[in-house]
């Protein structure tokens, strides 16, 4: 599992865990979603996403903050064709290296206070994880 922790509130983070993956470029993956505030269970849902979205939001997440991708300007936010958490919103704090991140979909609107730093080892353990599935599917 993957986890995304605020950094004003340890009790508030994000969750992803992928539960099936299936091999290949136009396939994708079942993944569940979890927004905690105060350690407390807000919010949860299963979704899929294909392998496209899964690898371009990794990119996103473990190179962050990211300019441009895929020959595209950002502009501080990356968006995706999928239906549930399709955006991810990021706007530089005064503080330094700490971001307001938003976790926006068609029923999803959920944000949290981190460091850059953070962001990118949650990319990387998306990664990791992302790949053992593959891994286990083939």
């Amino acid at each position: 599992m993957s986890k995304l922790y605020d950094k004003k509130n340890n009790g508030t983070y994000v969750e992803f865990i992928f539960l099936k993956c299936i091999p290949g470029k136009f396939e994708g993956c079942q993944l569940n979603f979890k927004y905690y505030r105060e350690h407390n269970k807000i919010y949860e849902l299963n979704f899929g996403w294909t392998n496209v979205t899964i690898k371009n939001y990794i990119e996103v997440t473990t190179k962050f903050p990211l300019e441009m991708l895929n020959n595209f300007i950002l502009n501080r936010t990356y968006s995706s064709f999928e239906k549930h958490l399709y955006q991810l919103e990021w706007k530089k704090l005064r503080e330094d290296k700490t971001y307001h991140l938003r976790f926006f979909g068609s029923q999803q609107d959920f944000s949290i206070i981190v460091v850059d730093d953070a962001v990118r080892q949650f990319g990387r353990d998306l990664e990791t994880e992302w790949k053992e599935g593959i891994r286990l599917a083939q």
